[in-house]
């Protein structure tokens, strides 16, 4: 199979979708490589490293497009993208269209045939290839409340974890998953008085069985609303399979929250949790909401890409190459995982999450295959 892998312009986006130890590995198994110049380089990957490796170095994308029978990116198309988008190449990525409808017309006008890397899992509640990301975003998020609360950077002068004459403070997390799991763990290694929010209670247990002593709170409306304007910091990790996320911090709660909180959304790549807060970049990470701040940057791992490209490849080379040692077709029909992660084939939508999200039609993939 002929495999291509495009370099990332989104801001600041500095992951690669394959690295020269997978790529060797792929050609070893007779398949042919095709690296867009400067593809790794963000990572700490030379061309050279690549040609090393056995890859062939491709100076444009459309000319990668044009060859390749699969496509490897980090991040979805930007507009600037679009016009590669065809019927002969298929496309493996992070898509989280429920908040693209623009990207999410293009794919299936131009008949793409996409695969959502978040898409792909057996049972619909575990995502192989998210959690990587999910865990590494996680455990940026109090990294990155830290910086922004440095008087430099334009905060307040507050130190996390407080000294032995004065408190720490304060921490939300919403919700226990890879995201909130790795962030309240964070925060709490940072000494910061920490409470996270979830309707699972045995999510909630989870952290109570480490023996740490956060503070676990049942995600009510009403219980959102009496904690979280005592935070200092708000973590958002909220994830619905393929849906839009919703947004439980509204107007009315915004209103209610200290002056100078700090949110940071990691749902932002899903359209948020958090009212009026739209995505933002690692140029230009907060925006002001009222009297709040909020950061959705929705590539943060994008600003660890060496751990993060690596972390990635790890997750997703087993499925790379399912697909090249057998075929898109066969993969698709054989391997019910890949199949899970289809998001438009044959100038349909066949996510019903997304569908459901931007209000098009959906098809299942088994009408499809």
């Amino acid at each position: 199979m002929i495999i291509g892998t495009l370099k990332e312009i989104k801001n600041n986006e500095n992951r690669v979708a394959l690295i020269p130890e997978k790529a060797k590995l792929l050609i070893k198994s007779g398949h042919r490589l095709l690296i867009e110049t400067q593809a790794g380089i963000g990572s700490g990957y030379s061309d050279a490293d690549y040609k090393n490796a056995g890859c062939e170095i491709i100076n444009d994308p459309k000319s990668i497009f044009e060859s390749a029978e699969l496509v490897l990116k980090v991040k979805e198309p930007l507009e600037s993208e679009y016009s590669l988008l065809n019927n002969k190449a298929t496309l493996f990525t992070y898509l989280h269209l429920a908040a693209n409808k623009n990207l999410t017309s293009e794919l299936i006008n131009s008949g793409t045939l996409s695969i959502a890397y978040e898409g792909v899992s057996k049972d619909n509640k575990n995502f192989p290839l998210l959690k990587p990301m999910s865990e590494i975003a996680g455990k940026l998020a109090p990294q990155i409340a830290a910086n922004f609360l440095q008087k430099q950077n334009g905060g307040l002068g507050v130190l996390i974890g407080g000294t032995s004459e004065v408190p720490p403070i304060k921490i939300g997390v919403i919700g226990a998953g890879s995201v909130g799991y790795n962030a309240a763990i964070m925060a709490y290694g940072m000494q910061a008085d920490v409470y996270v929010f979830d309707i699972d209670e045995e999510k909630l247990k989870t952290l109570k069985n480490d023996n740490l002593k956060i503070n676990t709170v049942f995600s009510s409306s009403s219980n959102l609303n009496k904690y979280l304007p005592d935070m200092d910091v708000i973590i958002n990790g909220i994830y619905i399979p393929g849906a839009s996320a919703p947004k439980i911090i509204n107007a009315s709660l915004i209103d209610k929250l200290k002056n100078n909180c700090l949110i940071i959304d990691v749902a932002i790549d899903q359209g948020g949790s958090v009212e009026y807060l739209h995505p933002t970049s690692h140029d230009e990470p907060l925006i002001q909401i009222k009297q709040i701040y909020g950061y959705a940057v929705p590539n943060m791992p994008g600003v660890v890409p060496r751990t993060a490209s690596k972390a990635l490849n790890e997750a997703t080379f087993a499925y790379i190459e399912y697909i090249a040692n057998h075929g898109i077709n066969n993969a698709i029909k054989n391997n019910h995982e890949i199949a899970n992660g289809v998001n438009t084939y044959k100038n349909k939508l066949t996510t019903k999450a997304v569908a459901d999200s931007l209000d098009l039609e959906y098809t299942p993939i088994t009408k499809l295959i």
